[in-house]
């Protein structure tokens, strides 16, 4: 038996386009990464405001980033990540 989390938020059945990025999604929540029900991380709001007050620092000092290459994915059946990903910020005027 293998669980093959990585396939969890790809079902074309239940997310539509499940391969795009898509900022505006419609239930966005709506996904495995955390879980959900009465098994909800709890965690999960912890790392949403993490996140969300780290590019509300960031974006206003650099407004832009670019990606340099293809990121590099992690080697991984239980991990969709990368493991590298070069970016640029360009020096502000």
């Amino acid at each position: 038996v293998l669980i093959w989390y990585a396939s969890g938020n790809r079902d074309e059945e239940a997310i539509e386009n499940p391969e795009a990025y898509i900022i505006d999604r419609e239930r966005p929540r709506n996904h495995l990464s955390f879980g959900f029900g009465i098994h909800r991380c709890v965690g999960n709001r912890l790392a949403e405001l993490q996140l969300r007050i780290l590019w509300e620092e960031i974006l206003p000092r650099f407004p832009e980033i670019r990606v340099l290459e293809e990121p590099r994915r992690v080697a991984s059946v239980l991990i969709r990540g990368y493991s590298s990903m070069p970016v640029v910020i360009p020096a502000r005027n």
